[in-house]
């Protein structure tokens, strides 16, 4: 009989030096700050897909008394964790939801020996639509480029048009985060195709994580190097 796949952690790496954002927490919170940001990552490592979900009162209740903090000062610190890019923006602000990207990245290492693969962030915005945490939205699409699964098999259909108008949309949520230039320079590089080709080059992609990607993106500042004076697709 096989094992059931694994979607938690025993541990995670933490780096000794704090940072600024670090320092903020603790000059600000002083010790309550700085362990409540070690005791959120400890629950993001024990749940399954490493997400918090503490839109219900009793949750945040059940988190602020393993803290030894108010529910007040709870929200602030991560308030504030969300404002210094700690977690995601969207999802907390939205949904009440935790998602440390930082942490997902720090324990591949883990999920690099087992067969299940460690959740997304497109990933996870498609569990919580499953569990009605998140309405799916046509505008905030989740594309996960993969040959072999029905979802594909589904787009190959559409046309080109079609499937670029989703990708577009699919990158809408990110325009605070990245801006409009960031954002169309991506699109128009990931959009090209071959003359009379029927794919493009995303769609040519083993995978395609668009959080992922963007942040590469932006940190490599791929935008300057394939810049493009073509019309922004971005509002």
């Amino acid at each position: 009989m096989a094992r059931p796949e694994k979607n938690t952690v025993e541990y995670f790496p933490f780096l000794c030096d704090e940072g600024k954002k670090m320092f903020y927490i603790e000059e600000t919170y002083g010790n309550d700050g700085f362990s409540t940001f070690i005791k959120i990552l400890r629950e993001l490592a024990k749940t399954d897909f490493h997400y918090l979900d503490l839109s219900k009162k009793t949750t945040l209740m059940f988190l602020s008394a393993k803290c030894k903090i108010s529910t007040k000062t709870l929200e602030s610190i991560i308030n504030d964790l969300v404002d210094l890019d700690k977690f995601d923006k969207n999802l907390w602000i939205e949904n009440k939801v935790i998602w440390c990207q930082d942490f997902i990245d720090s324990i591949q290492d883990a999920y690099n020996k087992r067969k299940n693969k460690c959740i997304t962030y497109d990933g996870l915005l498609q569990h919580l639509c499953s569990l009605g945490v998140r309405k799916p939205n046509k505008s905030k699409s989740v594309v996960v480029i993969n040959p072999q699964t029905i979802l594909e098999e589904t787009k190959l259909k559409k046309t080109i048009e079609n499937r670029m108008s989703e990708f577009e949309n699919s990158l809408q949520i990110y325009l605070k985060e990245f801006g409009k230039d960031l954002l169309n320079d991506f699109y128009l590089y990931w959009t090209e195709k071959k003359p009379n080709g029927k794919k493009m080059r995303f769609e040519m992609e083993k995978t395609f994580d668009i959080k992922r990607r963007l942040d590469r993106w932006n940190k490599n500042s791929f935008n300057k190097k394939h810049n493009n004076n073509n019309n922004h697709v971005m509002q």
